[in-house]
């Protein structure tokens, strides 16, 4: 990890109609930043800005003026000459680079950004992959102590006695921002070095998981015997399955039946590992938001393709 991308978004929060008639919020992008940094000095490298002209929503919401340090003229004037997300979004993921290493105040803004990709139903190469820390916990770990509420990037700034020349809520200065703070974390701590927010547990625990190992494919892990050949962790006995369908980016699903035991879901994650792939496979009795997904992603299948869909 010799590189990291800090990134900080603006988004305008309105509504749409999904195919079903329901009525669907939706927080559409109108500012990315970006800056590319060195991982080990916090020196920075290369930098990305744009505008962004919105499509789901020509009307910004009035918080949304109220929190961007923008009059209403001048918002109005970035947003009608930037492009739209159609030719944003593919832009920003090659400036990225294949795998990139995000570091965001909060936990919401990669969630934003996926979501905008969904709806503009763009695509991920397939090999793509992508992992992100959260330096406002990191923030409250090594400097407040305090997790009862999450701290501002602007309270964050301010007790670190650091400048304020800049506004905050702008996407571009609030990147900038966050930079600093991370070369604070560098000359403080020694030996400093990001890490993740603890997991918290989503939905029903797995019934059985095991750690597939590193491989030089990032979905060799599937040949694996105890993927390929599944047995249900309750009896043993031989599990039939249907089609891997692709969840995430790094999550395949697959619907499996026992004869005892009924429906059970198999999930396979790959997350790079330095120069090669690390998987993890499990299964689920109850799968809650993993199932949830497998539908979610079987339903965009049919409608593409109907011939390609799981039965």
């Amino acid at each position: 990890m010799s590189e990291l991308i800090f990134l900080d978004l603006e988004w305008n929060t309105t509504f749409y109609r999904n195919r079903k008639g329901e009525r669907l919020p939706f927080h559409e992008l109108i500012e990315v930043a970006a800056i590319k940094v060195e991982a080990g000095t916090g020196a920075m490298l290369d930098s990305f800005h744009s505008y962004v002209h919105p499509k789901a929503s020509r009307k910004i919401d009035s918080r949304t003026y109220r929190l961007l340090p923008y009059a209403k003229a001048e918002l109005q004037a970035l947003l009608g000459g930037a492009p739209g997300f159609l030719d944003l979004g593919p832009a920003f993921l090659r400036w990225c680079g294949r795998a990139p290493v995000f570091v965001e105040w909060g936990s919401n803004d990669m969630e934003v950004l996926l979501q905008n990709f969904r709806f503009h139903r763009l695509s991920f190469d397939a090999d793509w992959t992508c992992e992100y820390f959260d330096l406002q916990y990191i923030y409250q770990k090594l400097c407040s102590g305090d997790f009862s509420c999450q701290p501002s990037l602007e309270k964050a700034v301010t007790e670190l006695e650091m400048p304020t020349d800049l506004d905050f809520h702008s996407a571009w200065n609030d990147t900038y921002y966050t930079v600093m703070l991370y070369q604070i974390f560098l000359d403080r701590f020694e030996d400093f070095a990001l890490f993740h927010r603890p997991a918290k547990q989503k939905g029903p625990a797995p019934i059985w998981e095991l750690d597939l190992g590193d491989f030089d494919t990032r979905w060799a892990c599937k040949n694996r015997r105890e993927v390929a050949q599944p047995l249900c962790p309750l009896c043993g006995q031989p599990l039939t399955a249907g089609r891997w369908v692709r969840t995430t980016p790094t999550e395949q699903v697959l619907r499996c039946r026992c004869k005892e035991h009924r429906r059970l879901y198999m999930a396979v994650t790959a997350q790079r590992s330095g120069a090669q792939w690390s998987g993890k496979a499990a299964i689920y009795k109850d799968a809650g938001p993993i199932a949830s997904r497998y539908r979610e992603s079987c339903r965009k299948l049919q409608e593409k393709d109907p011939q390609r869909a799981p039965a």
